[in-house]
């Protein structure tokens, strides 16, 4: 279980992973050596995974986005692997979540533009040979872009 100054640290590092440990210690409210000690706990412990920046897709011309509904053609374990290993290697798909419903997977992609975005459809996903059917919903504007989790809710 998380106590109330891990849940802070974490809290500081979703919004600024490069925080120092000062700033972290300052923010929290402990001595710099305890946080230290709390942060490397978290990380061995696998609460914290790694670390990334968050960049704008548009300027690094990514401008389209989308999320593609996938179902594969069975359950197999042979069509599974081979859907989750193509989505482990392609860099397009942002986030990739088995789902309920109609649908199997959801996925969020990224691409130049809606051609590419469609091209990628057709000559990567469809030709895995084990999709049967997509759909797409573009994303008009991104409102909200966070990956923070609600650490309040714990």
């Amino acid at each position: 279980m998380l106590d109330a100054f891990e849940k802070l640290i974490l809290g500081v590092l979703q919004r600024n992973g490069r925080a120092s440990t000062q700033e972290l210690s300052d923010a929290v409210g402990l001595s710099p050596s305890p946080c230290w000690r709390r942060v490397k706990r978290l990380e061995e412990e696998g609460y914290i995974t790694r670390y990334a920046a968050i960049l704008d897709g548009k300027k690094v011309g990514l401008h389209a986005f989308a999320y593609v509904h996938v179902t594969l053609i069975d359950h197999s374990e042979s069509s599974i692997t081979t859907f989750r290993e193509f989505i482990e290697r392609n860099d397009q798909v942002l986030e990739c979540a088995s789902i309920t419903g109609d649908f199997d997977y959801i996925l969020k992609v990224a691409a130049t533009d809606p051609e590419s975005l469609e091209t990628f459809i057709m000559k990567n996903i469809l030709r895995l040979g084990v999709v049967r059917t997509t759909t797409t919903n573009f994303i008009l504007r991104q409102m909200k872009v966070s990956g923070a989790l609600p650490l309040a809710h714990v």
